[in-house]
């Protein structure tokens, strides 16, 4: 990942916190980190702030390196983006350190339709590690309007990937932060592991291994003001393989787009394959429909406007021998 460029004289310790607090933070850390390997003083840093136009007392940066208050004003956060360049940091590495600017007044991060998370879930784990992470669930800072799942199925009938691709918006300024949740109900003792990242990059996770929870922290490759988005793509990976006869994705909130497609190895193609949704986690399957497969041993299962819930897709095998070395075609 990028680093501060002019730590050539700081020693190899405070080169390496820094790279970590630059990828995971928090702010006040990495700020700390970033002027003790650049030598300067907080006067000198003063100086340089007023040269630029920016007026900032010494006394406020001593606050932020220490984590007492943190830059929210405007002008406040104009100087963080100049320190940036005078520490020969990044561009917007600090300022994606500090998240959307706190909530005050009414939720702005509200939408019609929203469901409490633990309808979701029923088990309060999830919840807690993505709150444990940063990205709390409730918070709202950011919303999805489209997600595409692929999930591939190899011929001993497990998974080994399941890739997404996902389109957010920010509903408030200063988002640089996208929480993501993975629960192995099949095996709780193999947890997903993050794998391929596309647009962005791992900060904190937390793992579960008595429930099979895995909730991580994504930091997007730049910094959202309210209505602007992002792409984010990422992969859920198991090593050992997962026995899996069906996935369902689970919404928060309403979504314009969901898009999931199950990729078989050509020796593991179902029986059948339906869709199906729950209103929460205790509820029924219903609005069960048929599935085809087609000759590219996929099923698809694509729609829109999709409330708060569960929406999955449900497959089942006949009796045969499988064959455990084929993979899906075109898996990656």
């Amino acid at each position: 990942m990028p680093v501060a460029r002019g730590v050539g004289g700081a020693n190899d310790r405070v080169c390496q916190e820094l790279r970590q607090a630059l990828r995971s933070g928090p702010f006040s850390a990495a700020l700390n980190l970033a002027i003790e390997a650049s030598g300067l003083t907080l006067e000198e840093l003063q100086l340089r702030l007023m040269e630029e136009g920016v007026r900032v007392s010494v006394p406020t940066l001593s606050y932020w390196r220490r984590g007492r208050s943190r830059p929210e004003r405007p002008t406040s956060l104009q100087a963080v983006r100049v320190l940036e360049g005078f520490l020969t940091l990044p561009p917007d590495s600090l300022l994606s350190l500090l998240g959307p600017r706190r909530l005050r007044g009414r939720w702005i991060g509200h939408l019609p339709g929203r469901m409490d998370a633990g309808k979701l879930f029923g088990d309060a784990r999830p919840i807690d590690l993505l709150h444990s992470v940063g990205v709390p669930m409730a918070r709202g800072a950011l919303r999805r309007i489209s997600t595409h799942v692929t999930v591939s199925v190899a011929g001993d009938r497990q998974a080994w990937s399941i890739r997404l691709r996902e389109l957010v918006q920010a509903n408030a300024d200063r988002v640089s932060r996208c929480g993501v949740v993975y629960v192995a109900e099949e095996q709780p003792d193999n947890p997903a592991a993050l794998g391929y990242l596309r647009e962005c990059r791992v900060g904190r996770v937390q793992v579960d291994q008595s429930a099979g929870v895995t909730a991580a922290e994504l930091i997007l490759d730049r910094v959202l003001n309210v209505g602007e988005r992002a792409l984010v793509e990422y992969e859920w990976c198991f090593p050992q393989g997962v026995p899996m006869v069906n996935y369902e994705h689970r919404f928060a909130e309403p979504i314009r787009e969901f898009v999931l497609q199950v990729r078989f190895a050509p020796s593991a193609v179902p029986a059948e394959c339906r869709r199906y949704d729950r209103r929460t986690v205790s509820a029924p399957e219903g609005n069960l429909r048929e599935l085809w497969i087609g000759s590219s041993d996929t099923a698809l299962l694509a729609e829109s406007d999709v409330p708060a819930g569960i929406v999955g897709m449900r497959w089942a095998w006949p009796a045969v021998p499988v064959r455990t070395e084929e993979q899906p075609r075109d898996a990656r």
